[in-house]
């Protein structure tokens, strides 16, 4: 196969689904007004999207907000970056639906890494979160992963695990460590929770405890040194937070800040740059985007940039945060060049570097490229209705 030559800048998320078979309590799906689509990306949509922009990613993750196991075209999608010669693929799964024969096609395929979500280390706090999944099946999709690796003499996939933050779950973040380390997993990444309106998880929020997850997440970073795990999890809340709140999560338009602007402190400078840019050094590493580390930002948030979300039906959103019901393109209609050139990405990116945020932007999650120290990037906020021209 020869060689591609084309640079290589692009982060892709490709969800070919929009199910998942769980309702987890801090997830959309588990939203009272979620409407649950069967729509799935189909070959001939997959291949159009894979010709257009698999030459120019450097990173595919085939999966975003919904469960790739899934869609009936992951394999061809795992082929797919094998054929475009993508230099790292991977995505997110529940695990739930993994079969035999799938996990053999995703050794097969060398994909470099899974992602297996959890939020537990014991049963009563995986199966409270995770509804309505079981403890015991969850578990033996490890024992399964690790079957096919031995029968088929792979070392990949690695297998990472994912947890999302609360109240219900931070206590247990050193023995998460230990324990999914026990079961192969070499890789973690903690990301705090994102507050969706209508769910009534508000009180879960760590912006609500910032001295208790700073002490854990710092014990279990003590952990993952001790037993050999890379573990990628949120900067420390600073130590006047709690203060700054008062107990009210405020969103930007309420005084609570704009999460992807520096805020001022209380004498008016701007806050430590130092501390800025390690934080947004730390989230473009964690998501792999094509930014290096460097000792000014000039963009408080780069996704606009070098990163694309692919919805089932085609249709395109600038990044896996995206909480208007906006379209930014449809590769039904359009080439990469004419979405990515088009009004709606020259418009977004326009405000970031103006820093005149839509509330999407301005109220970003933690999870996203939302900032520790900022209000807004906790505070509840809903799907917004997209106001037609």
């Amino acid at each position: 196969m020869p060689r591609l030559k084309t640079k290589r800048f692009l982060r892709v998320k490709l969800d070919m689904v929009n199910r998942c078979q769980l309702r987890c309590i801090m997830c959309h799906f588990a939203h009272p007004d979620f409407v649950e689509s069967m729509d799935d990306m189909d070959r001939p949509l997959l291949e159009k999207i894979a010709a257009d922009i698999f030459p120019i990613a450097h990173d595919v993750v085939l999966s975003s907000s919904s469960e790739p196991l899934m869609a009936p075209e992951l394999p061809r999608a795992l082929e797919l970056c094998r054929e475009y010669e993508v230099p790292f693929f991977h995505f997110s799964t529940n695990a739930m639906s993994l079969t035999r024969d799938m996990m053999r096609v995703i050794v097969q395929s060398r994909m470099p890494v899974m992602t297996i979500s959890s939020d537990g280390a014991t049963r009563e706090t995986f199966e409270k979160i995770r509804k309505p999944a079981g403890w015991d099946k969850f578990l033996s999709k490890f024992e399964l992963i690790e079957e096919v690796k031995r029968e088929l003499d792979s070392d990949l996939p690695r297998i990472s695990v994912t947890c999302v933050l609360m109240r219900d779950n931070i206590e247990e973040m050193p023995e998460f460590v230990r324990f999914y380390r026990k079961l192969g997993v070499t890789e973690m990444n903690f990301v705090h929770m994102g507050v969706l309106g209508g769910m009534g998880m508000d009180d879960q929020t760590l912006a609500h405890y910032p001295g208790l997850s700073n002490q854990m997440l710092a014990e279990a970073a003590r952990v993952a040194e001790e037993v050999g795990v890379h573990l990628m999890a949120p900067l420390p809340f600073p130590e006047t937070f709690e203060e700054d709140a008062k107990g009210e999560i405020a969103s930007s338009d309420e005084g609570g800040g704009s999460a992807i602007v520096a805020p001022d402190t209380a004498d008016g400078a701007s806050s430590d740059a130092s501390s800025i840019r390690e934080f947004l050094d730390h989230k473009n590493r964690e998501f792999n985007l094509a930014v290096s580390p460097r000792d000014e930002h000039h963009r408080m948030c780069y996704f606009p940039w070098y990163y694309i979300h692919v919805n089932p039906n085609g249709t395109v959103f600038p990044c896996g945060h995206w909480f208007e019901f906006s379209s930014f393109g449809d590769f039904k209609t359009q080439s990469f060049s004419e979405i990515w050139t088009g009004p709606e990405f020259r418009e977004v990116r326009r405000q970031i570097r103006h820093l005149e945020l839509r509330p999407v932007c301005a109220n970003c999650t933690v999870s996203g490229m939302g900032r520790p120290d900022v209000l807004a990037s906790f505070s509840a906020r809903d799907k917004q209705k997209h106001q037609e021209p």
